[in-house]
C-alpha cells in the first residue's frame, strides 16, 4: 500500500483501485528497448487486464492486478530488467527529450543511463519519493524541464542544472553532469523531501537551499510547457510518432510497436500518449499497420487532442470520463478527469473536470455544464 505523503504506486508498493490493485513500471528517460517492451506486454497480459496505461512521465501502469498476484509480478518484472532495484523501485522518475539522437539531434541514452545507473548505486537515494522528478532535455523540449526538481539542459558543450523547474546559473561539463544532478537530489533529501514534502518547490523558499547546495541560486523559469508531437511519418523513414489512444495500449499494441522498431533502438514516450518509434520499415507502410491496429497516426483523428485519467476504475472517481471522453469544440487538446485532482493531464491540455456522473467543469466557466452541452457547444 501507498502511503498519504507518497502515494504514487510502484512495482513492488501497489495502489488499491476499483479493478484491483495498480502497478507503475519506471522506464527512465520513457526509453524502452524491444525486448523490454515486449515483457511489459507480456506482463499486462500475464497479471493486469491486458493493457498498459501510459503515464504523463513516461512511465507505464497495469492495472486489474489480483493482490494474490503481487509477488509473482514483482519477480518477472526483476526478471525482465524493469526492477533493477527494490529499494529504488519508485525513485527512478526520469524523463527525457523523445527524439534525442534523431534527425541529428544530440543523443542522451548515456546521460540518462549514467543517471539511472548512479541513482541505483546510492542508498540514500531510494528516499526520494514518487513524485520526484528528473529532467534530461538536449534543448528540443518534451523532457518535463518546466515541472522537473532536478534537470539536466544540454547546451553547446556542456550542461544546464535546472532546479524546481527554475535556471540555477549553474554550468558543468557533461562528464559532471550527472554528479550535479545526484548532488541536488541529496540536498534536497537533507532539506526535507521525502519527509515533509515530496517536490522541491514545496520546501521554504521554494527551493533555494537545494540551488545554493550546488553553487547556484533560483532564477527565471527554464523552459515553457511541452507540447505534444505532432503524429506522424517523422524524417523521412527514420521514425513514426503516433499516440496511444486515451492513454492506453493492448499488448497487440506494444507488440507490433515491437515488431516495427528499428535493432538496437528504444521506443520513446512523450507527454499525452506519444510514442517516437525509429522504424525498420518504411514510414508509410508502418502508418497502416498502426492505424489498423487502432493507434492515432494523423492530425486529422477526432482523438488527436483529446486524453483522459483512468475513470471509473479509480476510487475516487465520480463519473466514467473513459467512456465519454471526446472533443470539445472550440478547445483543441482536453483532458478529461473524473475528480478535481485531474491526474496525468499533460501539460498542453485544458481539463475538463466531471463534478458528478453527468455534468462537467472547464476552465474559465463558472458552471458545470451537461456532457450534450459541452461537446456540441460551438
Amino acid at each position: 500500500m501507498t502511503s498519504a505523503l507518497d502515494a504514487c504506486p510502484g512495482v513492488l508498493v501497489l495502489h488499491p483501485a476499483r479493478d484491483g490493485y495498480v502497478a507503475r513500471i519506471r522506464l527512465p528517460g520513457g526509453y524502452v528497448s524491444g525486448p523490454r517492451w515486449r515483457a511489459l506486454a507480456d506482463l499486462a497480459v500475464s497479471f493486469g487486464d491486458g493493457r498498459l496505461d501510459v503515464t504523463a512521465r513516461g512511465n507505464v501502469q497495469l492495472r486489474g492486478i489480483r493482490a494474490a498476484d503481487a509477488g509473482a509480478l514483482a519477480q518477472r518484472a526483476a526478471d525482465a530488467g524493469l526492477l533493477p532495484s527494490a529499494a529504488h523501485d519508485r525513485a527512478r522518475n526520469v524523463m527525457a527529450s523523445p527524439l534525442t539522437g534523431l534527425g541529428g539531434r544530440a543523443p542522451l541514452r548515456q546521460l540518462v543511463r549514467r543517471l539511472d545507473t548512479v541513482l541505483l548505486g546510492d542508498p540514500g537515494l531510494a528516499a526520494l519519493p514518487g513524485r520526484f522528478l528528473f529532467s534530461v532535455d538536449d534543448g528540443t523540449g518534451g523532457a518535463g524541464l518546466a515541472a522537473c526538481d532536478v534537470g539536466l539542459r544540454r547546451a553547446g558543450d556542456g550542461v544546464e542544472v535546472i532546479v524546481a523547474g527554475r535556471r540555477t546559473g549553474v554550468r558543468v561539463r557533461v562528464a559532471a553532469a550527472v554528479p550535479a544532478a545526484a548532488a541536488a537530489a541529496r540536498a534536497a533529501i537533507a532539506c526535507g523531501v521525502g519527509t515533509g514534502v515530496t517536490r522541491i518547490a514545496a520546501l521554504t523558499g521554494g527551493g533555494e537551499s537545494v540551488a545554493a547546495a550546488i553553487g547556484g541560486s533560483l532564477g527565471v523559469p527554464a523552459a515553457g510547457a511541452d507540447i505534444r508531437l505532432p503524429l506522424g511519418p517523422a524524417w523521412g523513414d527514420e521514425a513514426v510518432v503516433v499516440g496511444a489512444t486515451l492513454g492506453r495500449l493492448t499488448a497487440g499494441q506494444v507488440r507490433l510497436i515491437a515488431d516495427l522498431l528499428r535493432p538496437r533502438e528504444i521506443v520513446r514516450m512523450g507527454i499525452a500518449g506519444r510514442l517516437v518509434i525509429p522504424l525498420a520499415e518504411p514510414a508509410a507502410a508502418a502508418a497502416i499497420r498502426l492505424a489498423e491496429a487502432g493507434l492515432l497516426v494523423a492530425e486529422d483523428d477526432p482523438l488527436v487532442g483529446v486524453t483522459a485519467c483512468s475513470g471509473a476504475a479509480c476510487g475516487r472517481a465520480v463519473a466514467d470520463v473513459r467512456a465519454v471522453a471526446g472533443p470539445v469544440p472550440g478547445h483543441a487538446r482536453t483532458h478529461w478527469a473524473a475528480c478535481a485532482r485531474q491526474c496525468g493531464c499533460p501539460p498542453d491540455a485544458e481539463a475538463v473536470i466531471a463534478v458528478d456522473g453527468g455534468r462537467f467543469l472547464m476552465p474559465g466557466r463558472d458552471e458545470p455544464e451537461p456532457l450534450a452541452t459541452l461537446i456540441g457547444a460551438s
